[in-house]
């Protein structure tokens, strides 16, 4: 690799750091988001927020929605939402996300 993509490669590496650390996540979506970024893993990422008590709506049970645990199908579907205005991490992730997808096909 030349020095100077080695050096551009660390200043992108120091923003991603930096988005990440400052991000504050308030709802599951941000949290997905945020656990994507640091294990790169949809099923781990799954496993984290069910661990952390988030549900999803399921199928309705005499009248009443019940509450379900996530699948890492459902946190795909979070991470390829659209993003928020704003939402710096939410994009760096999402662009992971296509990699990771191409790595595997």
């Amino acid at each position: 690799m030349r020095i100077d993509k080695a050096k551009e490669l660390i200043i992108t590496l120091q923003e991603y750091v930096s988005v990440y650390e400052g991000y504050k996540p308030t709802n599951i979506k941000q949290e997905a988001i945020k656990l994507y970024a640091e294990l790169e893993n949809v099923g781990k990422v799954a496993k984290e927020l069910n661990e952390k008590g988030y549900r999803k709506d399921g199928r309705p049970v005499a009248g009443k929605v019940r509450k379900v645990k996530l699948e890492s199908n459902d946190v795909t579907e979070i991470i390829d939402s659209n993003i928020d205005d704003g939402d710096t991490l939410h994009e760096i992730v999402k662009k992971a996300l296509k990699r990771n997808r191409r790595k595997i096909s």
